[in-house]
């Protein structure tokens, strides 16, 4: 549906090709549902950190910064990269059986988190939690592809993307009301012996990641539809097509990357000023937390792709880029009020507000992308689109609120409030500046999309 704003397809890749019929409704919304059960095991997984900061902080000795390094660079620092590899099996195996091994990988380095006695440990089995997980969006967006017409494919991608933040949300409900019963129960196994909390929130939060991995052997994997081209395109077809559209594909993969910094920055450290600043308990920042975010996520992602459908069916334009470039305006002014609330009450609606609008890109422009490449780069475009993204996301977002917390005002635990109001603010500036670019871009080729392979 969002799809013209990229371009036209490159006959010179294309051959004759008769598309497979597609997929039933059920199988169609099967693969959606076991795709957002993943989506949420692995979001849990990785953002049951946040609840323990402060804990594993004092166990291991280490400072705001190196918490930022551990939320974000130990988990980005394979997740980005492994995708570029994963992409092209993606294009050329099983995708089924791609997220299958995903989804055992990093459900057993989660489990060795729970193990870490030292930082490097820990450090090391995030690493391999982010490997795992780079396995599934790239599979997924190229499967869901294979399953809806562009009209529908917006909405069941943002539907995925809206897993996330069910994810973030079981992470802070029920991680919280777990922190506090272990913390009441310690917890001892045979052949470890015993664990401290946060090592045996580790151990529970992998439990699911089992039966999901066996629910993707009862599913059949869709066949492959798309532009059927005549031979396997390499690296370098996949780099020539996206760098002809490049004047808008720079600003767009930036820009997006800009929104992912301000939502995992965002979940990294939103619990700590809460504890830190409000003086809540981490159980009830994560109760509270996690009915914020099980809200609001997903209602931006479905909003989001509400909204694009509808400038679609008006006869709008480049409705991703252009929804995603307003929201983005709407960020700035949230995450700046961060430091402008006074009460917990107020300071919550501020981020249910950024949350909100920071969830509408992702789905709509992830889908956009799977329409507009060929069925064959679907894996490495996105895999492209993820370290773009994530590259940027994962590791600045969580990383530079802590480290201008040390930096500029002394570690001081109740400056992280303004610390990270002050990053999520220009990466939400930023943004928006480079959305509107990309739309601005995409404009002038608007009816006239084969000049983009000139």
């Amino acid at each position: 549906m969002q799809g013209r704003f990229i371009g036209a397809e490159n006959p010179a890749l294309s051959g004759t090709f008769e598309p497979p019929p597609w997929p039933s409704a059920k199988t169609a919304w099967g693969w959606v549902a076991v795709c957002v059960l993943a989506y949420i095991c692995s979001y849990i997984d990785r953002q049951i950190l946040s609840l323990m900061v402060d804990e594993i902080k004092q166990d291991l000795g280490i400072s705001d910064s190196q918490f930022g390094l551990l939320h974000g660079l130990s988990f980005a620092l394979l997740y980005c990269t492994a995708g570029l590899p994963l992409g092209s099996l993606v294009d050329r195996y099983s995708r089924r059986k791609i997220i299958f091994a995903g989804v055992a990988f990093w459900t057993a380095m989660t489990m060795a988190c729970g193990l870490a006695k030292n930082y490097l440990l820990l450090f090391l089995a995030r690493v391999g939690v982010g490997v795992g997980e780079a396995t599934l969006s790239p599979a997924a967006y190229s499967l869901l592809a294979d399953c809806f017409d562009k009209k529908r494919l917006g909405r069941a991608i943002s539907v995925y993307y809206a897993g996330g933040g069910v994810g973030a949300g079981i992470a802070f409900l029920a991680g919280g009301s777990l922190i506090t019963a272990i913390s009441a129960w310690p917890v001892s196994l045979p052949l470890v012996g015993d664990l401290r909390t946060w090592q045996a929130v580790f151990f529970i939060v992998a439990l699911p990641g089992i039966p999901i991995a066996l629910m993707l052997l009862l599913l059949r994997e869709p066949p492959r539809r798309g532009n059927g081209l005549d031979t396997q395109p390499t690296w370098g077809d996949v780099l020539r097509f996206l760098a002809a559209r490049w004047q808008t594909m720079v600003p767009f993969f930036i820009g997006i990357a800009c929104v992912a910094a301000v939502s995992l920055g965002a979940l990294s450290w939103v619990p700590a000023v809460m504890m830190r600043v409000y003086g809540v308990t981490a159980g009830a920042a994560g109760l509270e937390l996690g009915i914020v975010m099980l809200l609001s996520i997903p209602l931006g992602m479905i909003g989001g792709a509400i909204l694009a459908e509808r400038i679609d069916a008006r006869g709008g334009r480049d409705s991703a880029l252009l929804v995603s470039a307003t929201a983005s305006l709407v960020i700035v002014a949230a995450t700046a009020s961060f430091v402008l609330v006074e009460t917990r009450s107020a300071y919550l609606a501020a981020v249910f507000c950024t949350m909100t609008f920071v969830s509408m890109p992702f789905g709509i422009c992830a889908a956009a992308l799977q329409t507009m490449v060929p069925n064959e780069m679907r894996g490495r475009a996105s895999a492209l689109l993820l370290l773009c993204q994530n590259g940027l996301g994962m590791v600045l977002g969580p990383l530079l609120p802590g480290l201008l917390n040390d930096q500029l005002f002394g570690g001081e635990p109740r400056s992280i409030g303004l610390a990270l109001s002050m990053t999520l603010s220009v990466f939400a500036i930023f943004a928006a500046i480079l959305l509107a670019l990309a739309y601005r871009a995409a404009g002038k080729h608007h009816g006239n999309p084969s000049s983009l392979m000139e």
